[in-house]
């Protein structure tokens, strides 16, 4: 598990708590003190009740009032994505790969913190304009589906030597059916980057496996989307479509 968390999300949290205590504890706080006038005057037997009411309702706008001195307690760390250049903002600096909140690309983070360098290529077919990190060992064009091959430097890792383009031997559409994935976030962010999903729609997709998540796509791309898939220990088919 990830020790960072997005700031905005760790201040929600805080918010949502306090707003849920505060308003019951004020409601109850205003029943309390009208029974507690009502009954007084009355000499009801509720007075007692009120009391308990109120000593309730101050305990639930103490615990609001403790939730929300929280939220300027949090602390930040702002990452600027490599792709977009967008700051990201999270309560410790990340050790673990994240998800641009602007741009939605997978961001690669080594366990030291630090962020990878992305290097930028034009498509040979489209001119497109596409990323990479020192990670990648293959690329697909976004624009064109069209497989871009990358190799590394061996006396130099730092920089990437683009091969020739390849010539598709194979022109036939796949389909990529999901047939096991664990329901975990890992693989919710992956299913949503790749099919432009919400997070509902992901879930109701992993409760209904098997499910072809694309279909009449390149052999290529079929099989780096299921390698990435296997990558958050999902497993995912690519059998050529039919017809």
């Amino acid at each position: 598990m990830a020790d960072f968390e997005r700031t905005t999300n760790v201040k929600e949290e805080f918010s949502s708590r306090g707003i849920m205590a505060l308003a019951p504890g004020l409601i109850l706080l205003l029943i309390g003190i009208v029974m507690f006038i009502y009954q007084r005057s009355q000499g009801g037997v509720l007075v007692a009740f009120s009391v308990v009411l109120m000593v309730i309702s101050v305990g639930l706008i103490g615990y609001a009032v403790m939730e929300f001195s929280k939220i300027k307690k949090v602390t930040t760390a702002d990452v600027k994505c490599p792709f977009c250049e967008a700051t990201n903002t999270f309560t410790s600096q990340p050790n673990e790969d994240f998800r641009c909140m602007e741009c939605n690309r997978e961001v690669h983070v080594e366990p030291d913190g630090r962020i990878l360098e992305v290097f930028q290529v034009r498509c040979g077919f489209c001119n497109h304009l596409n990323f990479y990190s020192e990670r990648s060992t293959g690329l697909i064009c976004e624009e064109c589906d069209r497989v871009i091959p990358i190799s590394t430097d061996q006396e130099n890792k730092s920089e990437k030597v683009f091969e020739a383009y390849t010539v598709h031997d194979d022109d036939h559409p796949y389909d990529l059916i999901l047939t096991t994935a664990p329901d975990s976030e890992e693989m919710v962010s992956c299913l949503q980057k790749m099919l432009a999903l919400n997070r509902n729609q992901v879930k109701d997709i992993l409760n209904e496996m098997p499910v072809t998540l694309l279909t009449g796509i390149p052999k290529k791309k079929a099989e780096l989307l299921a390698a990435q898939i296997a990558s958050y220990d999902g497993k995912a088919d690519t059998p050529m479509s039919e017809g």
